[in-house]
C-alpha cells in the first residue's frame, strides 16, 4: 500500500545516494550484503534486549535495502540476479526481526518482563504470515496475476517492526505485524482469485 504511494518520490530522493554510491566502486549486490550485515546485527541486539539500539540499526538496514536498488539504477547495471539477491534478503531480514524476538520472549528474556511465551507465538505466526504475503505476490506475478495488493506490504511491516523495537512496544507491535500480514496474505489471495475467474 505504502510502496505504490511513495515508490516515485523514494526513487527520485534515493537518485542521488545512488549516484554518490556510483563512485564508491560498490557493486549494488555488494551493497545489499553490507544492509544484511547490519540485519544481523539488528538480530543480535534484540537477542541481548537491547531494543531501542536495535530499532535504531534497523532503521539504517532499511535504508539500505533502498541504496542498492538506487545504485543498480544510477549504474545502469541492474540484473536479474540483483533482483532475486535483494529479495531473498528481504525475506532474511523479516526472519532476523522475528526469530530473535521469539528468542528473546519465549526462551531466553533479558528481564522478567519480557518472559511472555505468548509474544514469541505470535512472533512465530507474524513471520509465517510475512512469508506468505510475499509468496503469494512472487508465485501470482509468476503465473500472470497482478497482486500489489494488501494493507501490509513489506514498508509497512518493517516500519511496525522498527518502532516496536524503538518505544520498547514489541508485544504490540508483534501483535498487530501478525493480524495485518494475516489479513494482507487473504487480501492477495482473493485479489489473484477475482482476476482467475474473470
Amino acid at each position: 500500500m505504502l510502496d505504490q504511494k511513495i515508490r516515485g518520490l523514494w526513487n527520485r530522493a534515493m537518485s542521488p545516494i545512488g549516484r554518490g554510491l556510483g563512485r564508491t566502486g560498490l557493486s549494488p549486490n555488494a551493497v545489499t550484503l553490507v544492509g544484511m550485515l547490519l540485519q544481523v546485527a539488528v538480530a543480535a541486539l534484540i537477542v541481548d534486549g537491547r531494543l531501542a539500539a536495535a530499532g535504531v540499526a534497523g532503521g539504517v538496514s532499511a535504508l539500505f535495502d533502498g541504496f542498492d536498488g538506487a545504485l543498480a539504477r544510477a549504474q545502469g547495471t541492474a540484473t536479474r540476479f540483483g533482483a532475486l539477491l535483494d529479495s531473498t534478503t528481504d525475506r532474511l531480514t523479516e526472519a532476523l526481526y522475528l526469530a530473535p524476538v521469539a528468542w528473546l520472549y519465549g526462551v531466553s528474556p533479558d528481564v522478567v518482563e519480557r518472559d511472555q511465551p505468548w509474544v514469541a507465538a505470535v512472533a512465530v505466526a507474524a513471520l509465517v504470515f510475512s512469508f506468505l504475503v510475499s509468496y503469494v505476490k512472487a508465485r501470482a506475478e509468476g503465473l500472470g496475476f497482478a497482486c500489489k495488493v494488501g494493507i501490509a506490504e513489506r514498508a509497512e511491516r518493517i516500519i511496525i517492526i522498527v518502532l516496536g523495537l524503538l518505544f520498547d512496544l514489541v508485544p504490540v507491535a508483534i501483535c498487530v505485524l501478525a493480524a495485518a500480514s494475516a489479513v494482507t496474505f487473504v487480501q492477495r489471495l482473493m485479489h489473484v482469485r477475482k482476476q482467475s475467474v474473470a
